[in-house]
């Protein structure tokens, strides 16, 4: 639980000081960051699936409350801004609270023998989903570079995972180009529910 914790501050107030920062301000605002802090921690504090959810969820709180403790609540907001923060914080502590033990699992199977390999294809598959979801409705060149680096990030944690099973990472790397398009679909929908980008959908 003091790992999860610990990673999830550290993680929070380094987001929170380099947000605004040319490239780094969109990966810290984008999910992938995140969703592998909660997978990192759970694999390596992480004995069984109810203590890997715990731990992931834990991670993204602590990580959360950091961020905006170093935000717009800490900095003496009044009126608009401050019930902005409050409002953010609150959306993003309920996504965390949902999306890290679902991270904290996965990052759990890495692990294990029989789920490994799925945890490999998701971790890989989401980061180069969620670029393919923002890239038409983020329109300059700093997170254009960020997104890209996300992507060969997920590609080389497979390529590195799998360097000495060329067949698993040739059938992973098969998976994960037939699940990017639909989960970064589903992501640009939900995006879009959640006022985070707008209409109208560019994948579909």
């Amino acid at each position: 639980m003091r790992m999860a914790v610990v990673a999830g501050v550290v993680w929070g107030l380094f987001c929170g000081t380099v947000n605004g920062w040319p490239v780094a301000t969109t990966l810290v605002q984008m999910a992938v960051p995140w969703i592998w802090v909660a997978a990192f921690v759970a694999y390596r504090a992480a004995s069984n699936g109810r203590q890997a959810a715990l731990l992931g969820g834990m991670a993204l709180l602590a990580a959360n409350v950091a961020y905006f403790a170093i935000g717009s609540i800490a900095r003496g907001y009044v009126g608009h801004p401050l019930v902005g923060g409050i409002r953010f914080f609150g959306l993003w502590t309920a996504v965390g609270l949902v999306i890290g033990p679902i991270a904290g699992v996965v990052g759990w199977w890495l692990t294990t023998e029989r789920r490994s390999f799925v945890a490999v294809v998701m971790l890989a598959t989401v980061p180069i989903a969620e670029p393919l979801a923002l890239w038409a409705h983020i329109d300059h060149f700093d997170a254009h570079l960020a997104y890209l680096l996300v992507a060969a990030a997920g590609f080389a944690f497979l390529l590195i995972w799998f360097r000495r099973e060329w067949r698993k990472a040739l059938r992973a790397l098969a998976l994960v180009m037939i699940l990017t398009y639909p989960i970064a679909v589903l992501l640009e929908s939900t995006l879009i529910a959640f006022d985070q980008i707008s209409l109208p959908m560019r994948l579909v």
